[in-house]
């Protein structure tokens, strides 16, 4: 029997009212301090504690309060759970690529945290052990020793005497799309969206070959199962040598969707994640007018709490910092 979607799709709908508004972030841009910032945030219901308005414990209050989301969501999914973990797997996944990152870097424990959201399968702690570790090797092995089924994808390229990160992140691309190819393939919507995600991964794997970002060939690197982008066109961009010319090539597969003006207008690719993560919400605002009953609105939710995020996190820092809220608002995710 398929799940329905209607309950579920009208609490999303609420949680959604919660989120912050464009016009919202935009004045949380303009407070003059952190101390400011932080009572803003605290107004909104943001776990702050009295007069600690230091960037570290503003962000800290932000994944709390979408760690808090989350698990709404999850305790309201009911038997639904099983196909909607590929929402809580991918969140998992970028939380995993962004600690690789970290621990290549070498950074400390706590800045490999930032922007993270934990869930269910990968909670606070969690998240916080892995950012603990000092190794590649080490993230990998905790996450096998916990049954993490991420942990046996990345041992062999985490334990190599030299792990390349690029590698690494392949493998967490490749494992995430047939376990998520797999659990949402009874359900369209779901389906067609893994689909997205899965081209969207193509499109920027595509731009870090452009840069010369890696040894490896482009057809290693390709990961199967999107709609719209071919081994074919994947490779013809990569080729290319040029930015510009490989993101209008690229824009072609995405003609009539948001996704060809966010290809054709990303002048740096250090904005293209969050260009595409717009525009991957405009079509599911588009989508959700259509099938207004159905799990879009789920997804509508997921991806707009991912841009409040990644929002909030700009806001901080940049009022730490004292930059310009011009320059602080002009590549929001939010639309």
């Amino acid at each position: 029997m398929k799940p329905t979607w209607d309950d579920l799709g009208a609490r999303a709908r609420g949680l959604g009212t919660h989120l912050c508004s464009r016009g919202e972030l935009d004045a949380l841009a303009q407070c003059p301090d952190a101390a400011a910032l932080g009572e803003a945030l605290r107004d909104r219901g943001y776990p702050l504690a009295e007069g600690d308005a230091s960037p570290a414990a503003l962000e800290l209050a932000v994944r709390h309060a979408a760690a808090e989301r989350l698990r709404i969501l999850a305790r309201w999914c009911g038997p639904r759970a099983a196909v909607l973990g590929v929402l809580f797997e991918d969140e998992d996944r970028r939380s995993l690529r962004s600690l690789l990152r970290g621990a290549v870097e070498g950074a400390p424990a706590g800045a490999r945290l930032a922007g993270l959201v934990p869930t269910p399968s990968l909670p606070e702690r969690a998240l916080g052990e892995l950012a603990a570790q000092r190794s590649l090797g080490a993230i990998a092995a905790l996450l096998t020793a916990w049954g993490n089924p991420y942990g046996s994808a990345l041992f062999a390229a985490a334990s190599a005497a030299q792990p390349d990160l690029f590698r690494l992140e392949l493998a967490l691309n490749l494992n995430f799309a047939r376990r998520a190819s797999r659990a949402a393939r009874r359900v369209r919507v779901l389906a067609a969206w893994v689909r997205e995600v899965l081209d969207l991964e193509n499109v920027c794997t595509a731009f870090v070959l452009v840069k010369g970002g890696t040894d490896l060939v482009p057809k290693d690197t390709f990961v199967p199962g999107g709609a719209r982008i071919s081994i074919r066109e994947f490779e013809v961009a990569a080729a290319t040598g040029d930015v510009r010319a490989a993101a209008n090539g690229l824009a072609a597969a995405f003609a009539g969707t948001p996704f060809a003006d966010a290809l054709r207008s990303a002048d740096d690719p250090s904005t293209l994640e969050d260009a595409l993560l717009r525009a991957q919400i405009e079509g599911l605002r588009r989508a959700a007018r259509l099938r207004p009953l159905g799990p879009v609105p789920v997804l509508l939710y997921w991806l707009r709490l991912r841009a409040e995020g990644v929002d909030l996190r700009r806001i901080i820092w940049g009022v730490a910092l004292a930059v310009p809220p011009a320059s602080i608002t002009r590549d929001f995710a939010t639309t």
